[in-house]
């Protein structure tokens, strides 16, 4: 298969699957870009993409072959590097959200970027969004809190287990409970929280429900540091992982809470010397 179809079906992911604007990208027509994306899906006998109302989209085929798309095309880059150069470039993309970055990948990946520049580039996208970068293969890896369990074609490591906290400054009634607040006693109080659809969210809106309680939100914010901060404005009270440093808040475990697991995601296949090296640095 030529590499110009592969090209193809890149430029149409990354202009959300507008043939004319793909097309525009590299220098191409919308039939001529139709006519290539089509090369690729009868050479591998599948529907790249379907029609999905107003809009196309990938087809789960379609994911796949535009993850090996970008595989092939960044081997083909880094051979021509090395025959030019007589050296390779490697360089490994990690998506994760920013709290993981700082206080989870950070520190892991700290002496490797200290010896090696230039090798690691990072992507700052959510839980999900992050997961799908590594499944469409504009990302090598992901680290992302969740359960055990892992899309089609992605493997899983577990990276750290974070208790729960509650955060709040030191003026607050709830920092004279000592080092630990039972999930009953915290409901008690004005919490900041992130926006409906996150994790944390449903795992407060559920025990919540279990107390026969409704959340009170102080406010709705995400960013461990942006809890902190409003946590020590006495806005409210934070949850957060016991990762993150808190200097000058109480900081209370939460019995009645469930641990997040930050997890190490990759796609079966795609172990590059690099890549490999990169994993083993975050797993210690």
């Amino acid at each position: 298969m030529e590499t110009d179809g592969l090209r193809a079906l890149v430029a149409f992911a990354e202009a959300g699957c507008n043939l004319t604007l793909a097309g525009r990208a590299i220098g191409l027509s919308q039939p001529a870009m139709h006519a290539r994306l089509q090369g690729v899906a009868r050479a591998l006998e599948i529907s790249l993409y379907e029609r999905r109302g107003r809009r196309l989209q990938l087809t789960p085929d379609g994911t796949r072959v535009l993850a090996w798309a970008r595989d092939v095309l960044e081997r083909e880059r880094a051979l021509r590097v090395e025959l030019r150069q007589g050296h390779a470039e490697e360089r490994v993309v990690l998506a994760c959200g920013e709290g993981a970055l700082v206080h989870v990948v950070a520190e892991r990946v700290a002496p490797l970027l200290r010896e090696r520049t230039g090798v690691l580039s990072f992507l700052v996208l959510d839980g999900p969004a992050a997961i799908a970068a590594v499944e469409r293969g504009s990302a090598h890896l992901a680290v992302v809190a969740g359960p055990a369990s892992s899309p089609p074609g992605l493997r899983s490591q577990p990276l750290v287990t974070a208790s729960m906290l509650a955060v709040a400054s030191r003026q607050h009634p709830l920092a004279r409970a000592g080092r630990e607040v039972e999930v009953r006693a915290l409901l008690e109080h004005r919490l900041l929280v992130p926006p409906l659809g996150r994790a944390l969210r449903a795992t407060l809106e559920d025990a919540a429900a279990a107390h026969g309680r409704t959340l009170e939100v102080a406010a709705e914010v995400t960013g461990w540091e942006a809890v902190c901060r409003l946590a020590a404005l006495g806005v409210g009270v934070g949850v957060i992982n016991d990762v993150v440093a808190t200097p000058g808040l109480a900081r209370l475990s939460v019995r009645g809470l469930p641990p997040v697991t930050y997890r190490l995601l990759m796609r079966r296949g795609r172990g590059t010397r690099l890549a490999e090296e990169v994993v083993r640095t975050l797993l210690g």
